[in-house]
Order: structure tokens, then sequence, then C-alpha cells
């Protein structure tokens, strides 16, 4: 969730180490060190697992990813559907 809202390129950023592990940083800088739940149930699953190659900086947020426009607007579907009921009860 946090990354989904706030991430870009002054935003929230993580880095996921090999024993799951996550490390969020901060727009401010600081660290925050999350480790996996699971690593109480099940430590014999929590061995390192192979390296991971990093694509670094994550792009840039681009406005054509958001959710899709309306074609019409709600009050102007609205009015659409009064009509269509009136002219059916005429």
């Amino acid at each position: 969730m946090l990354k989904t809202f706030w991430g870009g390129e002054n935003g929230w950023r993580e880095e996921q180490l090999d024993d799951g592990t996550v490390i969020w940083t901060a727009p401010d800088g600081r660290q925050y060190v999350t480790t996996p739940g699971s690593r109480l149930l099940f430590p014999e699953l929590s061995e390192p697992t192979a390296t991971v190659v990093a694509t670094g900086v994550p792009s840039k947020h681009e406005s054509g990813l958001t959710m899709p426009r309306r074609k019409t607007t709600r009050a102007l579907d609205r009015a659409s559907s009064i009509h269509r009921e009136r002219d059916a009860n005429a």
C-alpha cells in the first residue's frame, strides 16, 4: 500500500534482502526494517535465497497509469437516464 500511493521519485523506497527482510526508506531518509513473520513459525524457510539484481531507481510515475476517466459525467448519465425513463412513461 505504501509504495502504491507514496512511491515515485521523491517517495518511499524499499530494499528486500535475501532473507526476506525489507528495509523501507522514508522520503526524509529515515529507515525502517521489517522482518518476515514467518521467521518465527518456519525458521528453516528463512534461509537466504539467490541474489536478486535490482534495477535501481523506479521509473517516474506516468499519469497514463491512473484510473481511466469517465466518458460522460455522472450528472449527464443521470439526466440521460431520467430523460429515457420519462420518454418510456409518456
